[in-house]
Parts: structure tokens; sequence; C-alpha cells
């Protein structure tokens, strides 16, 4: 490879990294519902020095261990409590997430395996999700993949130094999400044992009882300091409600079904879930006939993915970005596979390998099909949107004949795939996220309000549920969430100024009864950010009020803004 080429190359991967994780980062307002209560949680922990315990709304919030928090805390500190801030150690993480799987790639097996591997996790929509979400998940996958990558090299590339850095990470994933690191990595561990003798043979020559004792000393003094801080408050709230209710108990009316998470996966490794597929059913059946084409690497990558999906597959409550941390192992498969179509006949490969290569170009035509179906019929976006659709299309047309003719060689990065991801996400980013934006009103009444509010007013939220934590974090001050009408009713009648937002038909139904309220803002928009919000044919917009007290009775005069 000249020079030039080099350059071109690092450039062209520098653009596409920046385009998936750090373009427009910080232009639009948090969404519901828990960017804004984690990045109000670092806000209180910066404003009071409470460095140890995290608060909420000025309460202890025990949903997830410090560290997170403490990230977070560093660039919002640098920048202030912005969108922007508040999502770039997200972002950050997943770029590092990104690196990792190149490297245990380029370790284990060959460069040109790491090379794809990052870049098919780099333009999953997962990393272009979660690398713009103020939460802790990319940052969980990245402390916790890259622990089990070190520990995976010291035991398969003969490097055991390694594995000390990977109980420090494995530590750091525990203070980011808790004990649940462990009980991830120490399923794969156990998977690996129980069906490899050989990978038994080199996990079990490294110095586990001595890691774990690492990662508890690391990882225990924070929980202890919470026990004895706040006592069977932390027990029954993190340990029992966050974590063992959460996984057995039904607690939310979630009802998805034991396949939900490998849907998920299937979704969201296109265009490549055919090819891995194949890949899959090419390694069950080698391990069968034991043929020898599974090799440990293999072995420990679908160990690690069993070992997360189907932990997770058995929770009662189910969310997708909870197996977050298999994607850069299926990626790394996706890889291998990949690597051996361009290096071996096509003649040579194995059926499945050979039949997953094939769907590549046709999945592309199906994506680029179904998204241009939803942006000219069902959604109110720009023209120029199409070419989100277009640019699909015309990647498909240019990967299918070239998978078809005999003797064509496939090339050593998928860069045509890969562009017209790159250009999709710039298409997510210039044209869907903005329109979705126009329609989240919630962040501007809770501005308004913001500058309304004298210190002697008080301010509270009545049943606005998931967005009660934009409205917290903009509004900027401790604000009570009413739930009960009778609690409402008590706000409304203590002496002293107030706002309260509230749904338009709760602030119809107390005006009904006689309390007395006058409307000072009121606009419609979204109840939830999906996508549903820009069906041309959409649920009426929902009406957001902003009540005060009514001090003479008479008909009000007010505006409503409407969100087209």
């Amino acid at each position: 490879m000249t020079t030039i080429s080099r350059v071109v190359g690092t450039g062209a991967v520098a653009l596409l990294l920046f385009v998936v994780i750090f373009w427009r980062l910080g232009a639009p307002t948090f969404w519901d519902p828990d960017e804004a209560h984690y990045a109000e949680t670092t806000r209180e922990l910066i404003r009071t020095g409470e460095w140890l315990a995290p608060y909420y709304n000025e309460q202890p919030f025990f949903d997830k261990p410090i560290l997170f928090h403490w990230l977070q805390a560093i660039p919002m500190m640098l920048f202030g409590p912005t969108e922007f801030a508040a999502r770039l150690m997200p972002a950050l993480a997943a770029l590092a997430l990104v690196g990792v799987t190149g490297w245990l790639g380029a370790t284990l097996v060959s460069v040109d395996v790491g090379l794809v591997a990052s870049l098919l996790l780099a333009v999953s929509p997962a990393v272009f999700a979660l690398s713009r979400y103020a939460i802790l998940d990319s940052v969980f996958a990245a402390f916790l993949f890259a622990g089990g990558a070190l520990v995976a090299v010291a035991a398969l590339g003969g490097r055991p130094r390694l594995q000390w850095g990977g109980y420090v990470l494995l530590s750091f994933a525990v203070l980011t999400k808790g004990p649940l690191a462990l009980l991830l990595c120490g399923l794969t561990f156990l998977f690996a044992i129980v069906v490899s003798s050989e990978l038994r043979r080199r996990l079990l020559a490294l110095r586990f009882v001595t890691g774990l004792a690492i990662v508890l000393v690391i990882s225990v003094p924070w929980f202890l300091y919470m026990w004895l801080r706040f006592g069977d408050a932390f027990i029954n709230g993190y340990l029992l409600d966050e974590n063992i209710r959460l996984y057995a108990a039904n607690r939310f009316g979630n009802r998805a079904d034991p396949w939900f998470y490998f849907r998920v996966l299937a979704a969201g490794l296109l265009p490549w879930t055919g090819l891995l597929i194949g890949r899959l059913a090419d390694d069950v059946r080698g391990a069968w006939r034991k043929d020898g084409s599974v090799d440990l690497i293999e072995v420990l990558l679908w160990c690690w993915t069993g070992a997360i999906v189907g932990f997770f597959s058995l929770s009662h409550f189910k969310l997708d970005h909870y197996v977050f941390p298999a994607a850069p192992a299926l990626c790394l498969v996706c890889a291998r596979a990949w690597s051996d179509v361009r290096t071996r006949s096509m003649d040579g490969l194995q059926a499945g390998t050979k039949i997953g290569f094939y769907t590549v170009g046709p999945v592309m035509v199906a994506a680029g099909a179904g998204g241009g179906y939803f942006m000219i019929a069902r959604l109110e976006l720009p023209g120029a949107a199409i070419a989100v659709p277009a640019v699909l299309w015309g990647g498909a047309a240019l990967i299918t004949p070239r998978a078809s003719i005999r003797g064509m060689k496939t090339p050593r990065v998928p860069v045509i795939a890969l562009t017209a991801l790159t250009v999709t996400y710039a298409g997510l980013v210039l044209f869907v996220m903005p329109a979705l934006e126009h329609r989240k009103v919630v962040p501007d009444l809770a501005r308004s309000v913001a500058n309304r509010a004298s210190p002697r007013h008080r301010v509270a939220m009545y049943r606005m549920n998931r967005w009660s934590t934009a409205f917290r974090f903009y509004v900027d001050r401790h604000t009570p969430h009413l739930e009960a009408a009778d609690e409402a009713r008590t706000f409304f009648a203590e002496p002293g100024p107030f706002y309260c937002i509230m749904l338009g038909p709760a602030f119809d139904e107390f005006v009904a009864q006689g309390v007395p309220l006058k409307v000072v803002d009121e606009r419609e928009g979204v109840w939830a950010t999906s996508g549903r919000a820009l069906w041309r044919r959409r649920i009426p917009p929902t009406r957001f009020v902003v009540a005060s007290r009514r001090e003479h009775a008479g008909r009000e005069t007010r505006q409503v803004t409407s969100v087209p």
C-alpha cells in the first residue's frame, strides 16, 4: 500500500468515525427519559461536591454505581452541563470499544480481521445510538469487553501479564453497572471450560482467584460505603429493586419473548446478518464433526455471545441495549468470515459462509426499499432525505454483481457497504433527528418556566412520566413529581406562587372540578420520541400545559403553540 493510499484510508476511517459517533453530538435535547436522569444526577454531584453518593432531584439515587457519574462529570465540569458534555464520555467509550475490537482481532487473528471487525462495529446501529445517548451502556461495554479481551489474549496469546490489566478493567465495569460484569465474564469462561479441553487448560492456567481479589478490592469499598451510609434503603433500592426483582419479575409490564434479543441482534448486524448466520451454521457443523475447522478464538467469541444473550434472554425485563456487549464479538466473527471469503476461493468455502456472503447485497436492497417507503410514504421529512435509501440501493447494486461474478476478488474492506451505512447515519443526523427535535416541546416549556420563575415560586410536575426527567433537567431546580390527584390539589392549595406542568386533559379535569388554575404556557408535541412522531398519519399530538394559580375568576387569554 502506498503512502497516499494509507493517508486516504486513514482519512476515510476518521471521517466514518466522526460522522457515526461525534457529528452534531450535542445538537438534540435529551431524549426521554434516561439521558436527563443521568445528566441531572451528575450535575448534582458536581454542584454539591458529594462525590461518593449519587443524588437525583436532591434524593439518593440507587439505580447504578458511581463510576459513570465520575466520568461524565469530567466533560461537564470542562464544558458546562450541556448535552454535548453529558454525551461525550459515552461517545469516547464507543470509540474505545471500536479500537479494542480492532486490537483483539489484530492480536489473535490478523490485522485485516481486526480492521474489518472494528469498522463493522463502528457502523452498527448500536454504536450510532449508544454513543449519542448519555447513559452508561457504551462505557460499561468498553470496560467489560476490554477486560475480557485482555484476559483472552493472556490465555490464548501467551501473554499472561495482560490478565492483570483485564482484572482492573473488569473492576471498573463492576463500578459502572454492578456485579453483572463478573457474572457475564464468569459465564463466558465457564462455557469455554466446559466445551473445550484446550480452552480449559489455557484459562485455568491464569490467576483467576488473585484476579477476583483485585476486582473486589477495587470495587467493593464503594458498595460497602453506600450500605453503611444508607443501610436497608440501599440494599432494597439497588440490590433488590434494580437487580434481582428487575431480572426475576415483570415489574413494568415488559412482555418481550425469549427470542427478543435474537431479533435485536439480527437487526443490529444488518447487512451482515446472513453472513453471521451462515458462519454459525458452519461452526456448529464443524464442532459436531470435530473436523478442526473451529479454532479456540471462535469458540471463545461464541461463548461470550452465548453468555450475554442467554443470560438476558432469561430475564423478565428486557431492553435492546442490554446485549450490546455481545456486538464486538459478533463483528469479529463476521470479519473472520469476510476474511475467509477474500483469502479462499468460493469453491473452498463452507456452504453457510458462502450463502451468507451472497445475502449482503440483497439485504441492502431490502433495507433501502424499506427506508425509501417510510421516508417517502410515511414520514414527514425533507425531500433530500430520499438520498439515504438511494445510496443503499446504489451500494447494493455495486455489491451484488461483485459477489456473483466468478473470479472477481473480494476487497480487503467492504468499502461500498461501509460508505452506504455512513451516508445513512449522516441522513439520520441531518433529517430525522431535527424533525424529531422539532416535536420535543417539554425542554422548551421547562426553559420557559425557568425564565419566569423567581426563587419564591414552587415548581412541580403532575404525571409527566417519561418527560419528567427532561423537565427537571431544563428547569434546573428541585421539582417534586406529583402522581396522585389529591397530592396535586394539596400542592395547588399551599400558599405562594407556583408553576406546574401537566397534560392538557389533566388540566381540563382540574379546572372542571373548580381548582383555580390558569394556563401560562401551552404547546403540542410528542409524548414519546419514537419514529411514530414523524408519521404523516400519526396519532394526535399531546397537549402540554404549564399551569399557575388563577387569582381572579374570568376567562384567561393564552397562546397555544402547536407543532406542525
